[in-house]
């Protein structure tokens, strides 16, 4: 059964005002969703991690190198 026949086979089980709260919780969320840039459409820069290495004196490459290290030690 598909999730659309499953949605159909709950929606048929609710009277008709809840039907209509479903139906406008589906279009909130359609718009929500539009109106939300998806992580393809913002800008990395826009990213809440973006930056969270600088002023940390740290070489990003160096520290990489030394978590592989000790995974590899695991194995």
């Amino acid at each position: 059964m598909t999730l659309l026949e499953q949605l159909e086979r709950r929606l048929k089980q609710l009277p008709p005002e809840k039907q209509n709260e479903v139906l406008d919780f589906a279009e909130f969320l359609r718009q929500r969703l539009a109106s939300t840039p998806s992580a393809e459409q913002r800008p990395l820069r826009q990213h809440p991690a973006f930056g969270s290495w600088r002023g940390r004196n740290i070489d990003a490459l160096e520290y990489q190198h030394k978590l592989r290290e000790e995974w590899d030690a695991r194995t």
